[in-house]
């Protein structure tokens, strides 16, 4: 007579169970890194509906579409484009939200240059991303948007050492009254940079450490309705980069770290 060894049994339901559990967090990791990547501007803009669409022609810098031209405010309001030189250590200076850390000297450099190499990148990936937008030609852009700004003083990961100027103020847009889109109806796409800059290492405004040398940009998105002149979304993207070591900023290598940044920024749309 052959002799039957039992193994112990497992009800179905649990080895089935034992089975699956595998397969079932991997679908869910997958679709957790799905969901994450695919957060992107454009899965954030609200229905357009059936409007035409249209994406300005040129790439416009926040400063100049906005009354102000002292370099120094448009530093203070993190809207600089350029190249910026710290040196002579700190001073204190009392503002309104309290006494703040600041650089003694700064120098503001190659603003040209810097507007056109981020300009181009912009323009680059802009019109990679947006080919079904006609192109619209902005009459007096300068006269386009009443721009105010919120202070922004929630902390960041590295409080004290982040490579911009607290407060950070958030630009918040309003179409003006005289704004003309030469009768045109449907919906405008404006690309804005904000800010574009390298720097070699020292303080930023309120940064009580003080950070090393980097750089760091950011686009904004505005899409505007044209015939009822109302802003309909806006978003920011940005990207920075600091080094670890290096006090001096090494200017020879700002095109290499720029279009590092900007690529970040471009896949962000």
């Amino acid at each position: 007579m052959k002799k039957c060894f039992l193994l112990p049994s497992i009800p179905l339901e649990i080895a089935e169970m034992q089975i699956l559990r595998p397969i079932f967090l991997i679908v869910l990791l997958s679709l957790l890194i799905t969901c994450s990547s695919a957060s992107t501007a454009l899965s954030r803009l609200p229905s357009l509906g059936n409007s035409e669409l249209f994406v300005s022609e040129e790439i416009y810098l926040l400063k100049d579409l906005i009354p102000v031209t002292n370099k120094k405010e448009i530093y203070n309001k993190n809207l600089f484009v350029g190249d910026i030189n710290f040196s002579g250590g700190i001073s204190r200076e009392k503002t309104v939200w309290g006494e703040q850390v600041v650089t003694k000297q700064i120098e503001f450099l190659n603003e040209t240059g810097v507007k056109e190499e981020s300009v181009n990148y912009v323009r680059s990936f802009v019109t990679n991303q947006f080919k079904s937008y006609q192109q619209f030609t902005i009459l007096q852009p300068n006269k386009l948007f009443q721009v105010q700004f919120r202070k922004d003083f929630t902390k960041v990961a590295d409080e004290g050492v982040d490579n911009i100027n607290i407060p950070n103020e958030i630009p918040e847009f309003k179409l003006s009254g005289g704004a003309d889109f030469k009768g045109k109806k449907g919906v405008l796409l404006i690309p804005i940079i904000q800010y574009a800059y390298s720097h070699n290492a020292g303080w930023f405004n309120g940064q009580d450490w003080g950070c090393m040398a980097g750089v760091r940009a950011k686009l904004l998105l505005v899409w505007v309705q044209m015939e009822t002149k109302t802003v309909l979304h806006v978003e920011g993207l940005e990207s920075k980069q600091k080094e670890l070591q290096n006090n001096r900023y090494n200017y020879l290598d700002r095109t290499r770290n720029f279009q590092k940044i900007w690529k970040e920024i471009g896949a962000q749309i």
